[in-house]
């Protein structure tokens, strides 16, 4: 039976620096990418009317989502950041809360349950990122009733160990103030978001997850964050294929007459 080719789709939750990051990296290299936030625009704290200003220097290295100015205002982050979005080709969709996340064996797929305008539903996702910057009691562990997402330990300060197809891009962020350094490891986690889906269109539908034998913790520098997130090490993660999903089989070849 062969196992029709499904191209990672990514769900990211909160459409801050970490979220518009990621999901613009996502989108760039191809995969449907859904971002989801609470307010009606992108920007997370910098739509605050108490954001103050930042660096002129604030703004993206890497050259396709570096498509605008920045002057160190707010105004002209959150516009940095919609340029990026935008062009990427991911889909914003404000005013929708994420109340739910239940992982799918069968599919290999998170069931995200949203609220917008009163209403409430569920739509499915092969990679879940949560860019909140705060904690997520609504994200079940798949298992474990009593745990709390917010309890499990992350290899290199993002990839969950013990969720499935999870990262947490957010995770001991610096505060809202946020320097140069801070918005490379953004930076950094959205890049390594965009080489962690790449690994499940390549594997196919199923569960990624890290080895516990083989977590490592956060680096404590940017220098040692960034060259940690540069590559996908496959060696570091076990992946289980999804129950309703076989394998793409080969035909043996026939042998054809002379």
């Amino acid at each position: 039976m062969f196992d029709p080719y499904r191209r990672p789709t990514v769900a990211v939750v909160g459409a801050g620096i970490a979220g518009c990051t990621a999901a613009a990296e996502c989108a760039f290299s191809g995969f449907d990418t859904t971002l989801f936030d609470r307010q009606d625009y992108i920007g997370g704290h910098l739509t605050s009317p108490e954001a103050a200003n930042v660096s002129k220097r604030q703004h993206f290295r890497t050259p396709y989502l570096k498509l605008t100015r920045t002057d160190g205002t707010p105004r002209s982050v959150i516009a940095h950041l919609e340029a990026a979005v935008a062009k990427s080709g991911a889909t914003f969709t404000a005013r929708s809360e994420v109340t739910g996340a239940q992982w799918n064996a069968d599919e290999g797929q998170w069931e995200v349950t949203v609220v917008r305008d009163g209403r409430e539903h569920t739509e499915l996702f092969d990679v879940l990122i949560r860019a909140t910057g705060e904690p997520s009691p609504w994200i079940a562990v798949p298992g474990r009733k009593n745990i709390s997402a917010d309890e499990l330990y992350l290899h290199n300060g993002i990839d969950v160990v013990g969720l499935p197809n999870a990262l947490f891009v957010d995770y001991h962020t610096p505060d809202p103030k946020f320097d140069e350094k801070s918005w490379a490891v953004f930076e950094a986690r959205g890049d390594y978001a965009r080489r962690y889906v790449r690994q499940l269109e390549i594997r196919g539908p199923g569960a990624l997850t890290v080895k516990p034998d083989k977590w490592r913790v956060q680096p404590g520098t940017v220098r040692g964050l960034k060259s940690v997130l540069v590559e996908f090490e496959p060696d570091v993660h076990d992946f289980t294929r999804a129950a309703n999903h076989q394998a793409a089989s080969r035909r043996p070849l026939q042998a054809t007459a002379s």
